[in-house]
């Protein structure tokens, strides 16, 4: 029979930001992001890295006995990975436990009646739009749990 210690997980600090405030700040033992160049996952001394981050889901594993896992609806933003810890920084983002379905499904239906009505060069309008979408069906599909990763 072993004596020695069980072995603990390493942590990593993470801090998610919007321009509303903070989000996150705790240490986990990892977290997934939505980097523009597919999902990265960051575990404690990871090397440090820097990349761009499109609308999705961001995931944090806590380092708890259940590896508890909190999912966050997050739109475009930067991530930064250094000794300290990892940043993110976003311009919006929802904890999934507090996302309104019922919202989300307007703002849905909202975008793509502005879509359908818009002219055809009215390109900004459109991006506008279209980013407008693309967040509300983040926020629908990161909100069901039976999507959970």
């Amino acid at each position: 029979m072993s004596t020695s210690a069980p072995t603990e997980k390493a942590t990593i600090p993470v801090r998610i930001i919007t321009p509303e405030g903070v989000l996150y700040d705790e240490p986990v033992r990892m977290v997934i992001a939505p980097s523009v160049q597919g999902d990265v996952a960051i575990l404690a001394r990871h090397a440090p890295l820097e990349a761009f981050l499109r609308v999705g889901e961001t995931r944090v594993r806590l380092a708890d006995a259940d590896e508890t896992l909190i999912r966050f609806a997050t739109t475009d933003g930067y991530m930064s990975v250094e000794g300290d810890g990892v940043l993110i920084l976003v311009e919006q983002g929802e904890r999934a436990d507090d996302i309104d379905r019922d919202r989300s499904q307007a703002d849905l239906t909202d975008a793509e009646e502005r879509l359908a009505s818009l002219p055809e060069d009215a390109e900004a309008d459109r991006a506008v739009a279209e980013a407008a979408k693309a967040r509300a069906q983040n926020r629908l599909r990161v909100s069901d749990p039976d999507s959970g990763h």
